[in-house]
């Protein structure tokens, strides 16, 4: 009868340090495509290599490690086959994971890097390591934005459905996605809402990625496509504006005049909605106050706490209404504008 042993404090902590190790193997194989590579039956490393245009020994020491976390099966020392892990990493797989694998590029590797260094300082170190702010420097670097595009979509896609059942849409006629990006998350309000009316607003070179059905199909009817800048002024009004993983890129001082430039424009009771992750005092999950840190390396955002959610409406001259989960990594916190 065997027994095992728990790891101390010190290897879970040691375990963790690691995770580095993973993230980088992870991330190496998905650069290469290696899914794509391994054929539907055992196939020998040689032909990997040959594919994926790599050096067959190093690619079989990668190869080994990635068998170790179950990422692809070693069949023979020479040959690997694909597991129901690796086959998710696939360009075929439906979800799209690859493209979330490949979000960050390199400036992900380099601001987390920073991360002790942005805590002592208590702010963004993009613009002093990158000579300027993230959205600029996506600008100048088209592939950067490109993965940025669709990893995003390829990840918050999913969640759509849970979210626009969630949302409270009661009495509404008109919905505003801000910041739309594709518009993926308006064209998911629409189809379910076939009463609704929706407005995707953003600043003007996003219309080169918005849903084609936005753009000219059958939903182009019930949709306005608005170009503009929310901190300057929103140009228009609805009775439900969604801001989805849109304002923890900012710092409060920040969202607080996107929000009161939706107030003015908006009539006595529409809704203003945040779809971000919630954080929460102890932590629930790993995954929320990661994002909070990554919020402070990349953009000078950050995550909310319920209480800083009622502080911020209250800031911004509108009525905290709550906070809604949706079975996803995000929650709904609502607000109406007073009359």
């Amino acid at each position: 009868m065997s027994s095992t042993t728990e790891p101390s404090p010190a290897a879970r902590v040691r375990r963790l340090s690691n995770s580095i190790h993973d993230a980088a193997i992870v991330r190496a194989a998905a650069e290469l495509g290696l899914a794509d590579a391994v054929g539907d039956g055992p196939t020998p490393v040689r032909e990997i290599a040959a594919k994926v245009e790599a050096e067959p020994k190093a690619l079989a020491r990668l190869l080994r490690a990635l068998a170790a976390y179950g990422i692809f099966e070693q069949v023979t020392p020479d040959a690997y086959r694909h597991t129901e892990m690796s086959r998710t990493m696939r360009r075929d797989a439906p979800g799209g994971l690859i493209h979330t694998l490949l979000t960050p590029a390199d400036w992900g590797w380099v601001m987390w890097g920073k991360l002790a260094d942005a805590v002592r300082a208590g702010k963004c170190l993009f613009p002093d390591v990158f000579g300027t702010d993230f959205f600029n420097y996506l600008k100048d670097h088209p592939d950067a934005q490109a993965r940025m595009f669709r990893g995003m979509t390829s990840w918050s896609d999913q969640m759509n459905p849970q979210l626009v059942a969630a949302l409270p849409l009661e009495g509404a006629r008109t919905v505003a996605d801000m910041g739309g990006g594709e518009g993926t998350l308006l064209r998911a309000i629409l189809e379910r809402n076939p009463h609704l009316s929706g407005v995707w607003f953003d600043i003007e070179p996003t219309l080169a990625v918005v849903d084609d059905e936005l753009l000219s199909g059958p939903l182009s009817e019930r949709c306005a496509l608005v170009t503009g800048d929310y901190f300057r002024e929103v140009p228009f009004d609805a009775d439900v504006y969604v801001f989805k993983l849109t304002l923890h890129m900012y710092e409060d001082d920040d969202s607080e005049q996107i929000l009161r430039n939706v107030a003015a424009s908006a009539k006595a009771g529409a809704r203003i909605v945040i779809a971000d992750p919630l954080l929460q005092d102890p932590p629930e999950s790993k995954f929320v106050p990661s994002m909070d840190l990554h919020m402070l390396l990349v953009m000078g955002g950050k995550e909310r706490t319920e209480q800083d959610y009622a502080a911020l409406f209250e800031r911004a001259g509108l009525d905290f209404e709550g906070i809604t989960p949706t079975g996803t990594d995000l929650h709904l916190a609502v607000a109406r504008v007073r009359g």
